[in-house]
């Protein structure tokens, strides 16, 4: 048995920032020769797949994880190490149930879901990405049990398994699903038209059956991360000696351990679905308000994208184009940061939580102001580069696809500010949930939903606003949850914050690193075109800021002391006079 690892809430944020930093690299290895393989249209089946399991994901296994990482992070510091193996085998017979029930109403609801959307046809994707449902609850178990035991690496090991697999298998059974469905439309009665109906035009049915060729990818993939997981968790243990296990009082009884999980888990469940709701407003509103804007002048829509949208579409069709590109390559986009930031959250909370439990405030206080200027650090500068950049980006990613890429580049801008919030706001609520307050992130998404989809309501149904206005919801409603939840950890915590030390220098680095990498790209592009100039660009831009935060003096020794050898790289700085 390996001897239990333990981190810091950035050490453990670094190994997860790194892992995720690679799934998101294999991601885009995935997603963008996929986007370019089946085109918007594909798309918009792949993420109406998505926005319909999210939720469902969220409602089977979000609020568990965390419940069962903030109990066994509170048992190991309290020494009650019995509890901790009692939570995980609890968890994972919970775990078990709710993935057979999420997996079963996503598969007999795929029609149902698909028609409510508007879009009947992507019940295949659906129904295809059901049984991932299950294996992530599998995966979820142990993730928070051991991340509760402040060990990162199985989560980060399990998180690359499952997106080298999504690649492979994704694509391989796109391109043979298109394959089959090109040759099965030079046949009589064939298949692809028997599931779809004889009147979509053959581009559109090849992609779409392209579409479920890679969600089957996906849902292989969870299959192999939740195997790993499972045979870690059977061959290496979880690192309790058996000194530890000895001293360690006897468990608590399985009901109060149970009671006390789904009274932590139950608002961080609804909190989670609330998040992912936003996603399911996205996909509903702006859908059926696209329709209303093609019926009210969809001349003076289309006029925004002459030439951007292909010939030939239906309204139903020019909605899913539009909607498959702003989900399938903008928010993919967009997502890169705040996933990121997301690891932030999984990590501060098992060390808020065990400080909050044996009273340690000015721990909490310390961990609290390095996520967020960390949080910072990070969100600035990708928003501020991504609106300098937006179409040398898209173009450089979806070159293949010129007329979603450029609509893409146009939403893009639109996103940046949204991102900063979007990225603080899991962080934000993590701790809220680590200090007790498990109700307030369920209440703000409440709101902050609401808010999101009356302005797509109002907005995206303008012909001459369409889905360009879809990113204003989204800022709204992220602005709200950040701020409000700020100033409830303030009141309920006691926990205050000089919001001016933290954001200031970080924000004037982000604005003039997209200033620096807008100036070079137009230099350069003086001479040349294409990657290499943005590439270039990009690298001029992520110099000049780590410059300016260098020369700031906008890190703090405490911060780079909970980094992986952070003494050293602090003395460094501090030689330098380059850290606060």
């Amino acid at each position: 048995m390996t001897a239990r690892k333990k981190q810091s809430f950035l050490q453990g944020a670094v190994i997860l920032g790194v892992a995720t930093l690679g799934v998101k690299l294999i991601g885009a290895m995935f997603k963008i020769p996929l986007a370019n393989l089946i085109g918007g249209v594909g798309m918009g089946d792949f993420t109406i797949a998505y926005d319909i399991f999210r939720p469902l994901n969220s409602l089977a296994v979000a609020g568990l994880p965390v419940a069962v990482s903030k109990l066994t992070s509170e048992s190991v510091a309290t020494g009650r190490l019995r509890d901790a193996r009692r939570i995980l085998r609890l968890s994972s017979a919970l775990f078990f149930v709710t993935g057979a029930a999420g997996c079963a109403v996503m598969l007999l609801g795929a029609r149902p879901f698909a028609s409510i959307l508007g879009s009947p046809d992507s019940f295949l994707t659906i129904a295809a990405l059901a049984p991932a449902l299950f294996f992530c609850c599998v995966m979820s178990a142990y993730r928070g049990y051991y991340q509760g035991l402040k060990n990162m690496y199985p989560t980060a090991v399990s998180q690359v398994i499952e997106a080298v697999c999504k690649l492979a298998a994704g694509i391989l059974l796109s391109l043979l699903f298109m394959r089959f469905a090109a040759a099965s439309l030079e046949t009589p009665d064939s298949l692809v038209e028997r599931l779809y109906g004889t009147s979509g035009d053959r581009r559109v049915l090849i992609s779409q059956f392209g579409a479920v060729g890679a969600v089957l990818g996906v849902t292989l993939s969870t299959a192999c991360g939740a195997l790993f997981l499972w045979l870690r968790h059977r061959l290496c243990g979880d690192g309790i000696s058996r000194g530890e296990w000895q001293r360690s009082p006897a468990p608590a009884g399985r009901r109060e351990l149970l009671r006390r999980m789904v009274k932590i888990a139950l608002p961080v469940c609804l909190g989670s679905v609330m998040v992912h709701l936003t996603t399911l407003i996205d996909l509903a509103s702006i859908l059926n308000r696209l329709d209303r804007a093609m019926r009210l002048d969809a001349n003076a829509l289309l006029s925004m994208y002459r030439g951007l949208i292909p010939e030939g579409y239906s309204h139903a069709e020019t909605a899913k184009f539009l909607y498959g590109t702003y989900s399938g390559i903008a928010v993919n986009i967009f997502n890169l940061v705040p996933s990121m930031t997301t690891t932030l959250g999984v990590s501060i909370l098992p060390a808020v939580a065990g400080a909050w439990a044996a009273g340690n405030r000015a721990l909490v206080k310390r961990n609290v102001e390095s996520m967020l200027r960390v949080t910072a650090l990070v969100v600035f500068p990708a928003g501020c580069g991504l609106m300098a950049l937006s179409e040398p980006i898209t173009l450089l990613l979806y070159g293949s696809r010129p007329m979603e890429a450029k609509i893409a580049a146009m939403l893009l801008r639109s996103l940046a500010a949204p991102m900063v919030f979007v990225s603080l706001a899991t962080p934000v609520n993590a701790v809220l949930q680590a200090v007790g307050r498990v109700d307030m992130p369920v209440r703000l998404m409440a709101v902050g939903g609401a808010l999101k989809l009356g302005l797509n309501f109002l907005l995206v149904g303008q012909p001459r606003l369409n889905i360009q206005a879809a990113p204003a919801g989204t800022l709204l409603c992220y602005l709200t949850i950040v701020l409000c939840s700020l100033r409830v950890l303030r009141r309920s915590a006691g926990l205050s914050f000089h919001y001016g030390r933290i954001f200031l220098k970080p924000a004037l680095g982000g604005i003039l690193c997209g200033v620096a990498a807008s100036t070079a790209y137009d230099l350069l592009g003086r001479w040349s075109d294409g990657g290499a100039v943005t590439a270039a660009a990009i690298l001029v831009g992520g110099v000049f800021y780590l410059a300016v935060i260098l020369l700031s003096r906008a890190l703090l020794k405490e911060d780079v002391f909970m980094l992986p050898g952070g003494e050293k790289i602090a003395k460094i700085l501090e030689k330098h006079g380059m850290i606060g």
